[in-house]
């Protein structure tokens, strides 16, 4: 992993030249992968602790990674797509 930082992001939209400014570089796209296999790690031990006495907090975290992590997979396959 990268120990500085990869670089912006997706910043803007440029509609006149039909292009996209300010990407990242593969540095940014290791961080952002990086990040969603911590978080997900992270709550996945967190939903097990959790499941034996309150499983409707063990499916409101599972449910909530399912959903935080799909959005860094479409940050992710922007990056890729437009590099």
């Amino acid at each position: 992993m990268p120990q500085e930082p990869g670089g912006p992001l997706i910043i803007r939209f440029d509609a006149v030249s039909q292009e996209a400014g300010l990407l990242g570089d593969s540095g940014t796209f290791f961080g952002v992968l990086g990040t969603i296999v911590f978080m997900v790690a992270l709550n996945f031990l967190l939903a097990l602790e959790v499941f034996g006495r309150e499983k409707f907090l063990s499916y409101a975290i599972g449910a909530t990674t399912l959903l935080i992590t799909s959005l860094f997979l479409i940050a992710s396959i922007n990056i890729t797509s437009i590099n």
